[in-house]
């Protein structure tokens, strides 16, 4: 299912307060598959973990959303500046000593 930028960020506001912690707690990504980024780069535990994706509707929208949550409410994560029309899902995990930046 694809989101609007102004739907992805109230899910993942939505999910940040029901995980609790603060947004520096949080890393929000970028990615075409965001499943094998989650779970193979960044090692979050899938049952451990808190970690939660949506899809944008193009890779603009997904950039919008990173960006509000990177520079404005000051979460972790690494701006990405290129991406295809399948670069387009935005993902967030909370951070633990099992996650890779």
């Amino acid at each position: 299912m694809v989101f609007s930028v102004q739907q992805i960020k109230y899910e993942i506001l939505a999910y940040i307060k029901e995980c609790g912690g603060e947004f520096g707690d949080y890393y929000v990504g970028i990615a075409a598959d965001p499943k094998r980024t989650l779970f193979d780069v960044h090692k979050v535990d899938k049952d451990a973990d808190p970690w939660l994706y949506k899809q944008a509707l193009t890779f603009y929208a997904a950039q919008t959303v990173q960006d509000y949550f990177l520079r404005r409410l000051k979460a972790d994560g690494e701006p990405v500046y290129n991406g295809d029309e399948d670069t387009d899902c935005v993902y967030v995990y909370k951070k633990s000593e099992r996650t890779v930046p």
